[in-house]
């Protein structure tokens, strides 16, 4: 009979450790307000740098340039260090917004292969990451159409959890 208990008690610890790592570990909506998406990423940079004074908002490349095999990675050291030094972790891409999933405000140049739903091969200039269809997203649009107005959010889902 204890066996039995202790068996039922394991069974329920592993579920609700199990659930506690599902509530983190997933991707999680959001809208992303995007100025202009090219080919071209030294058109997007440009557009991204008047951007960031048009708007008045960072501009933060978050150390990403070109890079022929995935559209855009981090340095060699970095993505090693990120990778915790397996030097197979180069060249890497850590999309904005992953990881932690929250809200932000700046200007950025993404590679659109990492956004589900979005169309590969594209370098995207982005203003902001925002909850679906929040007040918040249509405040920004709303300011950031004076200046952009053909700027749009576009859902897309951002993984929230464990980078390693």
């Amino acid at each position: 009979m204890i066996g039995k208990i202790m068996g039922c008690a394991v069974l329920v610890l592993a579920t609700h450790i199990t659930f506690a790592q599902d509530e983190f570990n997933v991707e999680v909506p959001k809208d992303i307000i995007i100025l202009n998406s090219t080919r071209d990423y030294k058109l997007a940079l440009s557009t991204a740098k008047k951007a960031s004074a048009a708007l008045h908002k960072k501009l933060d490349l978050r150390g990403l340039m070109p890079n022929h095999k995935i559209g855009l990675s981090m340095s060699k050291g970095d993505c090693m260090e990120d990778a915790g030094g397996d030097e197979n972790g180069y060249p890497c891409y850590p999309a904005r917004g992953d990881g932690a999933a929250i809200n932000d405000d700046y200007i950025s140049v993404e590679y659109s292969n990492a956004y589900k739903g979005f169309a590969n091969g594209f370098y995207i200039v982005v203003a902001a990451i925002t909850d679906v269809k929040s007040m918040d997203m249509k405040n920004k649009l709303a300011v950031i159409r004076k200046k952009y107005p053909d700027a749009y959010a576009k859902r897309t889902y951002i993984w929230r959890g464990c980078m390693h």
